[in-house]
């Protein structure tokens, strides 16, 4: 039942993060690419998701160090291949398009 429990807050906590990931791609990210020169058009979907997982990888990381050490789901969490994975290709995301002045995919 436990398990569950932290299963649910994840999910809720991923949710959470989809959602202030939109706000802030809508209000600032926007403004941030617009002001580099780079047409905020075509899959904006992928910065989003970018952004959004990339805050909760930042969030995972600092509830581990500086929270809770103790916590199983975050341990097993920081030690899986695909959270970083994820994490590398949310950064990609959202800096990418520096680089070559659209954002692409």
């Amino acid at each position: 039942m436990a398990l569950r429990k932290m299963y649910l807050i994840t999910i809720i906590e991923i949710i959470s993060f989809l959602v202030i990931g939109f706000l802030l791609t809508e209000n600032v990210l926007k403004n941030v690419y617009e002001s580099a020169q780079i047409s905020f058009t075509g899959n904006v979907w992928v910065v989003w998701f970018g952004l959004s997982f990339m805050l909760f990888g930042l969030y995972t990381i600092v509830l581990f160090f500086f929270v809770s050490k103790e916590n199983r789901l975050l341990k097993e969490r920081l030690t899986s291949k695909t959270f970083w994975l994820i994490i590398i290709a949310s950064i990609i995301g959202v800096f990418v398009p520096f680089f070559i002045g659209e954002i692409p995919f």
